[in-house]
């Protein structure tokens, strides 16, 4: 498989996000008497941004009175504890600088909010990506193409040359939306089964970003 830009996701990709995003969730539904949810529970909730995790989390989604009030407070709770329970996956990091060294651009496309993708990434990967795209307002989430697009224009990639890299059906859908090849991993917040379970054809999948590198060899 030849590639010239490789777009990965980030939560459940790049780095276990779970416990944090769970404690954030937690908090404001707690801070307006709401039941908590488990770790379980906010891994199923994951994958279209942190707007849509609170939709699923708080009783009544997006239409109770305390929605905007509980999003805010998670929002406000996440930003300052960003690194509590986060770690990157095994491997993750000396395979992307393996990949980097062989010449391939690197990018993030992530539904987690900007800022904190932007600074997330440069915590655990300092100086190994080429660009970073978060949710903005301007654009649509995964698995909207909008935010891959942005990256292709920035580094002026086609979809054709370029690899995404998730771990959920919404990543998997957004390499379609994006007309773009895909590969999927199994450690991240679906299992195998799962992937198999939610997608109806799905894509490789990888149990390691390992196998990345063999695969971009051949």
């Amino acid at each position: 498989m030849k590639k010239k830009l490789l777009i990965f996701d980030l939560d459940g990709t790049l780095v276990n996000t779970l416990a944090d995003l769970n404690k954030a969730t937690n908090v404001g539904l707690t801070k307006y008497g709401y039941p908590t949810r488990t770790l379980e529970q906010t891994r199923t909730d994951i994958g279209n941004g942190v707007k849509v995790l609170i939709e699923r989390s708080i009783p009544g989604g997006k239409s109770n009175k305390d929605y905007q009030d509980v999003f805010l407070t998670f929002k406000d709770y996440y930003i300052h504890h960003l690194y509590d329970a986060t770690f990157p996956y095994e491997n993750v990091k000396n395979s992307l600088q393996i990949l980097k060294k062989k010449g391939y651009l690197l990018a993030v496309v992530s539904n987690k909010f900007n800022e904190g993708a932007n600074e997330m990434v440069e915590h655990f990967y300092p100086n190994l990506f080429d660009y970073i795209q978060g949710s903005v307002d301007y654009l649509n989430n995964k698995p909207s193409s909008d935010l891959v697009n942005k990256v292709l224009n920035e580094l002026n990639v086609s979809n054709k040359d370029s690899l995404y890299i998730g771990d959920t059906e919404v990543d998997y859908q957004t390499a379609v939306n994006s007309n773009m090849d895909v590969v999927l991993v199994s450690y991240g917040y679906r299992s195998i089964n799962q992937l198999k379970e939610r997608i109806k054809n799905p894509p490789m999948i990888i149990s390691s970003i390992d196998g990345l590198i063999d695969l971009l060899s051949d």
